[in-house]
This record gives C-alpha cells, sequence and structure tokens, in this order.
C-alpha cells in the first residue's frame, strides 16, 4: 500500500529529533569523561605538591598550596565563562527548537492549504478539458494543427539534415582552385568575358572538373537550406493561427468556469510555501550552527579546554616525568619513588581515559555530521514537494529502519536516494513531470488537443501544444500572462 507524502515527512522529522537525543547523549557521555579526567589531575596535582615539598624543603607548604589557588583560580574562571557560553548556547538551541517546532506546524499547514488550491485548480482544469474534448471545433482544429506539427517536424528534419551536408560539402567546393576560378569567373553565364585562348583552356578546364554539375551542386547546397526556411517560416505562421484559435477557445471556457482565479489562488500557496521553506531553512543553518557550537563547547579539547590547559602546562613545563623519575632513583629515600610511581599510574589512567573521549569524541563528530546531513535532506524533501499529500512512496519504502540504521552522512546520502526511487506523484496529478514546466492553462491545451485529436496524430497534437508553450505564446490568449523569466502567472486587471 502506498505511503503518502505527509506520513515520510513526519517519520524524517521523528528521526531528525532523535538524532538530536542521540547526539545530546553523546555530549553528556564525554561530559562524564570531563569528570573524570578532572579528578584525575587534581590527584596528580596534589601529587606533584608533595613531591615538591619533598624536593624543596625551604618551600613552605603554605606557599606552594597558594601557588596552586592562584592557578585554579584562573582555570575556575575560565571554566565559568565556558558554562556561561554554553548555557546561553543551550537556551539559543532550545528556543530554535521551539521556533523550528512552530514553523514545522506552520508548513504543515501551508501544505495543506496548497494541495487544496492545487485539487481545486486540477479540478477546474479537468473540467475545461473536458469540454474542449467534446467541442467540436476544437477538434477540428487539433487535428489540424497535429498535422501541421507533423509537417514542421518533417521540414524541421529535412532542413538540418540539409544543413549538415552543406557544412559538410560546401568547404570541399570552396578549397578547389580550378572550381572556384571558374564560379568567380561567372563560366557558363553572361558575366564569362574570356576570349581566346584563354576562354578555350577554361573550357577544357570546365570539361575536366564536370563544371556544370559540380557548380549545381554547389548551387543547391548555397541555397536550398535559405528556401527551406522561408517555406518552414510560411508554415510556422500557419500553424500560429491554428494554435492561436485553439488557445482563445480555451481561454474563452476557462474564463467561464474560473480557472485563471484557480489558478492565482495556487500560485499564492505556492509562493506562501516556498516563504515558508525559505524560512525553515534558515532556522535549520541556525540551529545546525548551534549544534555545532554546543558540540565544541562539550568538547574536552575545545577553545576553552585550550585556554586552560595552557595555564596549567606553564607551571608543569618544569616538571618532566623522566627528570622526576631519575631523581628518584637517585634518592636513598623511598617517599618520592612512591609519589613518581603515584605520578606514573595516573599518568596511565589519564592516557586511557583521554583514549576513551577521543572516541567519544569520534562519536559525536560522526553523529553531529549525520544530524547536519539528516536536517540538509530533509530541505530537498520539502523543495521537492515530496511532503505534499499528492506524492506517494511505494510500500516498501521503509523510513523507520533505515533512521533507526543511520550512523553517518553516507547513510542518509543512500536513504534519500531511496527515498527518489520509491517516490511517485497520486493520480490526482494530471501528467505531473510535464506540469512542473509548464502553466497550467498551456498544460490543459496540451492534454484537450492529446485527447480531441484522431489516434493516430495524439502524439503530434500534444508536441504542438508543447511547440506553442515554449515560444511563450499563448500569453496572447485571453487575459492572462506568462512572464517566462520570473516564472510568474499575472492576470491583468
Amino acid at each position: 500500500m502506498p505511503i503518502s507524502g505527509p506520513v515520510v515527512h513526519q517519520q524524517l522529522m521523528t528521526g531528525y529529533t532523535n538524532a538530536q537525543s542521540a547526539l545530546e547523549s553523546a555530549r553528556a557521555s564525554i561530559g562524564d569523561t570531563k569528570e573524570q579526567r578532572d579528578r584525575l589531575d587534581d590527584t596528580r596535582g596534589e601529587a606533584l605538591v608533595d613531591l615538591a615539598e619533598h624536593y624543596l624543603p625551604e618551600l613552605t607548604r603554605d606557599a606552594i598550596r597558594t601557588t596552586w589557588v592562584e592557578i585554579r583560580a584562573t582555570v575556575a574562571q575560565i571554566i565559568e565563562r565556558k558554562e556561561d557560553h554554553r548555557q546561553q548556547t543551550r537556551e539559543s538551541l532550545d528556543r530554535l527548537n521551539l521556533k523550528r517546532d512552530h514553523e514545522e506546524r506552520q508548513l504543515t499547514e501551508i501544505t495543506q492549504r496548497l494541495d487544496a488550491a492545487l485539487d481545486a485548480q486540477q479540478a477546474i482544469a479537468d473540467a475545461v478539458e473536458s469540454d474542449l474534448r467534446q467541442d467540436r471545433e476544437f477538434v477540428q482544429l487539433s487535428d489540424r494543427a497535429a498535422v501541421a506539427e507533423a509537417a514542421l517536424e518533417r521540414a524541421e528534419a529535412n532542413l538540418n539534415e540539409i544543413e549538415q551536408d552543406a557544412a559538410k560539402k560546401i568547404p570541399a567546393y570552396d578549397q578547389s582552385k580550378l572550381f572556384r576560378y571558374l564560379y568567380d569567373q561567372g563560366f557558363g553565364t553572361g558575366k564569362y568575358t574570356k576570349r581566346g585562348f584563354t576562354r578555350r583552356m577554361d573550357r577544357s578546364i570546365a570539361k575536366l572538373i564536370d563544371f556544370n554539375k559540380a557548380k549545381q551542386g554547389y548551387e543547391f547546397l548555397k541555397t536550398t537550406p535559405e528556401q527551406m526556411r522561408k517555406i518552414i517560416a510560411t508554415d510556422r505562421q500557419s500553424f500560429d493561427t491554428v494554435m492561436l484559435e485553439l488557445e482563445r477557445r480555451r481561454d474563452q471556457i476557462a474564463a467561464e468556469k474560473g480557472l485563471p482565479d484557480k489558478i492565482d489562488e495556487a500560485q499564492k500557496r505556492q509562493s506562501e510555501h516556498a516563504d515558508q521553506l525559505a524560512q525553515l531553512n534558515e532556522i535549520r543553518e541556525q540551529t545546525e550552527s548551534a549544534e555545532h557550537e554546543l558540540t565544541d563547547l562539550q568538547n574536552t579539547r575545545g577553545p576553552y579546554y585550550r585556554e586552560a590547559i595552557t595555564v596549567f602546562r606553564e607551571m608543569l613545563d618544569r616538571a618532566d616525568s623522566r627528570d622526576l623519575a631519575r631523581r628518584a632513583r637517585a634518592t636513598q629515600e623511598i617517599t618520592d619513588d612512591q609519589i613518581v610511581a603515584q605520578l606514573s599510574g595516573v599518568q596511565s589512567d589519564i592516557e586511557n581515559l583521554d583514549a576513551t573521549a577521543r572516541s567519544r569524541r569520534d562519536e559525536i563528530r560522526s553523529r553531529q555530521e549525520y544530524l547536519d546531513a539528516l536536517g540538509r535532506m530533509i530541505q530537498q524533501f520539502r523543495a521537492s514537494q515530496f511532503d505534499s499529500s499528492r506524492s506517494q512512496f511505494v510500500g516498501s519504502l521503509d523510513i523507520v529502519e533505515a533512521l533507526h540504521r543511520g550512523r553517518d552522512a553516507r547513510d542518509v546520502d543512500y536513504l534519500w536516494d531511496k527515498i527518489r526511487q520509491s517516490q511517485r506523484w497520486g493520480p490526482t496529478v494530471t501528467e505531473q513531470l510535464t506540469k512542473v514546466a509548464t502553466h497550467p492553462l498551456t498544460q490543459v491545451l496540451i492534454n484537450a488537443m492529446a485527447h480531441a485529436a484522431g489516434g493516430a496524430l495524439q502524439n503530434h497534437a500534444r508536441r504542438a501544444g508543447q511547440r506553442r508553450s515554449r515560444g511563450g505564446s499563448w500569453s496572447r490568449g485571453f487575459g492572462s500572462g506568462w512572464d517566462s523569466s520570473s516564472g510568474d502567472y499575472r492576470r491583468r486587471r
């Protein structure tokens, strides 16, 4: 059973929320690692104080502890600034999420209004098409347009063929010095004025290269394309005359049934939908930026951490572990050996914890990339109007399972490919793919002509309407205009 576009859209949004929660949990785990690291750093710092007292007996414990207090106060200030920044970013992200939820609900309502407007437009368009198919004059004109289109297609194909032939063969004539000499002298025409020996020699050359036959071929290639273009231009004028009559009849019925008003309404809703998508895209970018900022603030290797560790390292630069161990071995006392051993154990625990933290940071980065890619994919989904109720997906598409298995941006790319392959337009939209590229009134004409023309002429009738639409000429019809540069439809008041 097909799955509707709104259902798939809601599944994607649920997946996005779940991905945000997973990222938040990963951030929390790195916070636990940071607390463990802080405790180990405190233990190492206390051991260094004890070692300093042992090696520097002339310094009082109070003096050393005073030094550590000064450094810790500086670090505490850095941590406090970091926490303030993190809190502000967290609040900003919460506000963005609330705003996004609100705008998502707005988008759903706008999409529903757009669907209703398009359905109303389609219903009137179908009625206009039905009336046109039953209109005897329109049927006759459609047959004439189809025949004219078929003739134009053949003439254009022939012109293309002769132009290609001329492009290949004319250079050979122009590069023949003997042919060009006789042709430029006007040999065989009243323009030729040579006498005596020159005339006899020119006759010999003409006979040698069969000049008369070559001249006929050359002039055929030079003049025929232009003659054909003139004939095609005349045929196009006749074709346009028939199409103008078809458009006039279409516009008359369309006006009677109020189709232009329905088109205006649908265009208005489409504009609202596009504006809402743009607003949501802006919110997504802001959310993505806040998520990255929050991740950086949770990262123990982030900017604030580097600032704090710089202060800490300035004090520990003088305490090389190998020097400490060498000094400990050089003394007879075991106190310093015990302290150094304690420091070595703490350092080993720190290294193990750092390895765990790196793994968790990699997980956070992967989840952040996945969340970003999923957000961009949802924007593509909306921009393609796949969230419309007219959009359907094959029943085998399992969004929930794909999102559950998703781990990185490549999984999102794969899911997007599956979504596009599974998407179908519902039966209420007549030739949806063609409608994307044409104005509704043009589509009405193309469909009506294709159904009104005789069976053998249907394809030619359809192409006749498409030829007309490519030229933008339908705008000369009933009180309406299509600005092909902006893609906007405007009724003249």
